[in-house]
């Protein structure tokens, strides 16, 4: 073969890799953003259920503590899935105060009183690594309203129904209210508060599973694509088809993590409980 195609040859090798890298580059300052992005929602809600905690509290031991509000807003008639979701009570803490004078509170999601809700969107519910919010442009992919981040309920099908004390009870539960500390003996840096999920998101006016979830041990592995939590952020690999995934979690104490998907399932089932009284192994 004449020098000169090699030369060629070895020039072309050159700028294909370097293109390859640019390309993942990109991918991943893009990546990077969204989480930061991300991030930052789940830093708002997590202040934004302190404050609403703060300010509503209730009786443990006859002391007036803070407490995290129910997963629902109360309405014996309704369903949990028909019922308006948390994200209601917690609008004023989130400069929302506007919305929150248009939404009816004695009824439910579905009642026409609250028509307006089929179509009022958060862009601070949407992660910004799944592309359903273009910046740029304020366009929408979806047809309608979707939550990404939601409610903790705890460990099993029936968690966000079960009672205070339980060893499977979240923070989050259709009708019970987790008070702070007091009902959280397994420590508030400890316990999963929110999570985002690309999994079946729903619209975040509602309640039950669209906007509280537990984790259901059969479902698992839990983090990732096509699982029940996580599958928004990945770190691209440059010379390989692996690919890690993070999953954006809010702790009980407001604080806000990044998760992988090498988390162990027991080492996040034992964090979505409150009073599992679990022992987490070191550097989890």
């Amino acid at each position: 073969m004449p020098r000169r195609y090699i030369v060629v040859m070895i020039v072309l090798l050159v700028v294909a890799g370097a293109g390859g890298l640019l390309v993942t580059g990109v991918c991943r300052v893009r990546e990077a953003a969204a989480r930061m992005m991300c991030t930052s929602h789940f830093k708002q809600w997590a202040l934004a259920l302190h404050n609403a905690a703060d300010t509503f509290p209730v009786e443990r031991n006859e002391k007036q503590v803070s407490a995290f509000l129910s997963g629902t807003i109360p309405h014996a008639d309704l369903p949990p899935e028909q019922r308006l979701s948390w994200f209601i009570s917690v609008l004023p803490y989130m400069e929302q105060d506007e919305v929150l004078r248009q939404i009816n509170v004695r009824h439910g999601a579905n009642d026409p009183s609250n028509g307006f809700l089929t179509t009022y969107r958060f862009p601070q519910l949407v992660c910004p690594a799944s592309g359903e919010y273009d910046r740029s442009s304020r366009e929408w992919k979806s047809t309608g309203p979707l939550a990404h981040y939601i409610g903790v309920a705890g460990v099993g099908v029936d968690a966000a129904t079960l009672p205070l004390g339980h060893p499977k009870t979240g923070v989050f539960g259709y009708d019970r209210r987790t008070a702070l500390p007091n009902d959280i003996p397994d420590g508030t840096s400890n316990t999963l508060l929110l999570i985002e999920t690309s999994q079946n998101p729903k619209h975040w006016a509602f309640g039950g599973p669209a906007t509280v979830r537990g984790f259901v041990p059969e479902s698992a592995p839990y983090l990732g694509d096509g699982r029940p939590f996580g599958g928004w952020h990945g770190n691209h690999a440059v010379w390989s088809s692996k690919k890690s995934h993070y999953c954006i979690v809010a702790f009980a104490d407001g604080a806000v993590h990044s998760l992988t998907n090498a988390t162990a399932p027991e080492v996040l089932e034992a964090l979505a409980t409150v009073a599992g009284k679990e022992e987490l192994p070191a550097n989890w």
